[in-house]
């Protein structure tokens, strides 16, 4: 169900003076998109809890902050950079919504793949121009609102990552997103379009970080396209800071025998959601995981859509949350099944661990099966530590702090161990530990 809101006067105002020139020598059909997406949002607004697909989710708070474009000048620290940069990756570095190509590396990057800023599109060559013109907004369903229009019409950079057909990437692509502003309420809108074509395999990542305890508003929204028999492994690493906000998009094409594998993990902001769609052709093969970690009063959305259009596809949905203090985890999953998707396999599956009474999962699986040959199936589960495995621990000479740390690192564990490339998996834990402190646990042990 849709809901009309009143428009913000600060964003509408945003909006109004900063469709255009957001990037140097921008395209008059992108400046005709721009004004449209922006002309759309000031009649629909951000969306609230009345709308059903946002009804555990209430971004009032983003409203109410009013924040603003940040300056292509920021700086970031040295520190703050390495924490961000996964080792043995291509890297592409935005801080504040703008590419930095001073702390890029791109060097070495195989032949027949295309990794550009959006920002330097226009200037590029007609090529690249052509390529960003067919593939931005070719996935995102027409009736989405909100947020997407949101950074359709703010959009200051990006990435552009075209794999050439039958090219192997040799090193995960890694865009890099850091918030350099303290205390500034600033927003960040960045857009990424990845295309796989024919019979490529590539991995890229993407990863969200900030200056600790600084309010910021992260807005990213990425496209992909997998073409027949392409590989493509796609991961979001989100570890903004606990006071920042962060709205994040996948949405993704599938054709006909692509195989793709998604995959979640959250660990910041006090108030995120991560949307991941996937439309999948006949044959096609679709991966999603997740891992959610949640203390304070942090707040997790968790929103994924899998359209099954053709037949013989497969997908694989697994997401994990642990929620503490006063924290509360989202999980919504929707499978469709169209009629003509004869001989679908789909499977979803939420498992979450609750560490205090205070902490709260709101989870929704959803089937929607319009084919009479299929298998299909999903499964819910939210629980607390088991006593029995506490005793049993404690027994063995663990104390309850212990017991309860290794019985919680072991339920995350499941997910972590899934990450084939190591400098990823270690940043994962690096994260894990530094959600969940207490003392007894060693990185080693996992």
């Amino acid at each position: 169900m849709s809901v009309t809101h009143l428009p913000n006067t600060h964003y509408a105002g945003l909006l109004a003076t900063a469709t255009t020139s957001k990037i140097e020598a921008e395209a008059d059909w992108l400046t005709s998109l721009r004004e449209r997406a922006a002309a759309e949002f000031n009649v629909a607004g951000f969306p609230s809890p009345r709308d059903e697909e946002w009804r555990y989710t209430n971004i009032s708070a983003i409203e109410k902050s009013q924040f603003s474009l940040s300056e292509k000048t920021a700086e970031v620290e040295q520190a703050l950079l390495d924490e961000a940069l996964l080792d043995d990756c291509y890297h592409l570095v935005f801080v504040d919504g703008h590419y930095q190509p001073k702390h890029s590396s791109l060097t070495g990057l195989t032949g027949g793949v295309t990794v550009l800023p959006l920002s330097e599109v226009f200037t590029a060559g007609k090529e690249q121009q052509d390529l960003f013109k067919s593939l931005l907004d070719s996935v995102i369903e027409e009736h989405a609102q909100g947020f997407i229009n949101f950074n359709t019409a703010l959009f200051s950079d990006g990435a552009l990552v075209c794999i050439a057909e039958n090219t192997v990437v040799d090193k995960p692509i890694q865009l890099a997103f850091i918030s350099s502003q303290d205390g500034a309420l600033k927003l960040s809108n960045c857009r990424n379009l990845i295309y796989a074509m024919a019979s490529s395999k590539a991995t890229v990542f993407e990863t969200y970080t900030g200056v600790a305890d600084s309010c910021y508003l992260t807005d990213v929204v990425t496209e992909v396209v997998v073409e027949p028999n392409a590989n493509l492994t796609h991961s979001r690493l989100q570890a903004e800071s606990l006071k920042a906000y962060h709205i994040g998009g996948v949405y993704t094409r599938l054709e006909n025998n692509a195989i793709f594998q998604q995959n979640n993990y959250t660990f910041g902001a006090v108030l995120s959601r991560a949307e991941i769609h996937a439309n999948l052709s006949e044959a096609s093969d679709c991966t999603l995981d997740g891992l959610y970690i949640g203390c304070d009063h942090q707040h997790m959305d968790n929103h994924t859509r899998v359209h099954h259009n053709q037949p013989h596809a497969v997908s694989n949905e697994f997401y994990k949350g642990v929620m503490d203090d006063k924290a509360r985890g989202v999980f919504q999953g929707r499978i469709v099944v169209a009629e003509d998707a004869q001989k679908t396999d789909a499977t979803m599956n939420n498992r979450n661990l609750l560490l205090s009474e205070r902490a709260e999962i709101d989870t929704k699986p959803q089937l929607e099966i319009y084919a009479d040959d299929v298998k299909c199936a999903h499964g819910v589960t939210v629980g607390q530590l088991d006593d029995t495995a506490i005793f049993y621990l404690r027994s063995r000479g663990a104390d309850e702090q212990m017991a309860e740390n290794m019985l919680t690192f072991a339920f995350a564990n499941e997910m972590v161990e899934r990450i084939s490339f190591k400098p990823l998996r270690f940043k994962v834990l690096d994260q894990l530990l530094k959600r969940f402190p207490q003392a007894g646990m060693k990185k080693e042990w996992l």
